[in-house]
């Protein structure tokens, strides 16, 4: 009889004592045009870090809790038309006991660390944008460039948990056959936004996964998964919908933004554990005021590239 097409169980397998070592690198090329100027500025960072895990339990349903480590980011700005490349070591000092599922879902989160004032991983990014004299209004300026930063951060593969490589990619729930595809989503900031009436707004993004089948990197095989992301929005229409303002209060037109992603991983075959992942990203936006509807006064794109790989473990 012949056969139907086989299909493989992609759920990771987790043991008790398993310790792992990674290193991610990750790098951002961002090119600014303001009008009136027909330049691109160009601006370069570069982060990198690494970060370790130990399975102290195994649970119920192959769910785990494991210590996570990641002492420090290293930032490299390069250099600008007006400074030379910076490094910078942030001690983000990141210690969590997680609750990871067979799947790649974080269910649980325990900061192990001692409460101290909230200061996010990566506050460079939201600092990337120079806003001044661009909105007028503060509360828009520092929206925008909320936004902007975690749009960087997307590009970056380095966001929320949920949204960078450490703990990719999201796997099925069930055995999938070459071929078939998956979603999952990861939220992005603004994650809460008060509106009139204290409304939320939320945006929500989705990784569509797809299970390539075997494949060889450096003569190993390995479970080969893709992902793929595609964002098009209208920044503007989605701050005069969440503050229930019109154009004509904010000065501001359109904010078309897109961000295209693609990630390919390589799984372990017996444990479908991360090996290793290698990502890219392209995007850009543009402001456009009400006061000059026909071109942008500020433009920008970028391109990212990052890529994790374990170290030992």
């Amino acid at each position: 009889a012949p056969q139907g097409p086989s299909y493989t169980d992609l759920n990771r397998v987790f043991a008790k004592g398993e310790k792992s070592e990674y290193e991610v690198r990750a790098s951002l090329t961002t090119e600014r045009r303001v009008i009136g100027l027909e330049t691109w500025m160009p601006e370069d960072l570069d982060i990198r870090y690494k970060f370790k895990y130990e399975v102290v339990e195994m649970k119920a349903d192959g769910i785990c809790d494991l210590k996570y480590l990641r002492p420090s980011m290293t930032i490299t700005e390069g250099e600008t038309y007006d400074s030379p490349p910076k490094e910078t070591v942030e001690k983000v000092d990141l210690n969590f006991l997680l609750t990871m599922s067979p799947v790649n879902d974080l269910i649980g989160m325990k900061d192990l660390n001692p409460p101290k004032p909230e200061k996010p991983p990566g506050a460079k990014l939201r600092s990337m944008s120079p806003w001044a004299g661009v909105l007028q209004e503060t509360t828009l300026q520092a929206f925008v460039g909320q936004f902007a930063g975690e749009i960087y951060r997307l590009a970056l593969f380095a966001g929320s948990m949920d949204a960078s490589l450490d703990f990719a990619p999201k796997l099925p729930y069930d055995e999938v056959k070459v071929g078939d595809k998956w979603k999952r989503t990861v939220g992005y900031s603004p994650q809460k936004l008060a509106g009139k009436g204290g409304k939320l707004a939320v945006q929500r993004l989705d990784y569509t996964f797809e299970y390539v089948g075997m494949a060889e990197t450096a003569g190993k095989p390995y479970h080969r998964v893709t992902a793929s992301l595609e964002l098009k929005t209208d920044l503007a229409e989605f701050i005069h919908q969440s503050f229930n303002v019109k154009p004509s209060e904010t000065g501001l037109k359109e904010i078309p933004l897109q961000l295209k992603a693609s990630v390919e991983f390589d799984l372990d075959p017996a444990t479908r554990k991360t090996i290793a992942a290698r990502a890219q990203s392209e995007g850009g936006f543009s402001i456009v005021i009400t006061r000059f509807p026909d071109r942008p006064i500020q433009e920008e794109r970028f391109k990212g590239r990052a890529t994790l790989k374990l170290l030992s473990g």
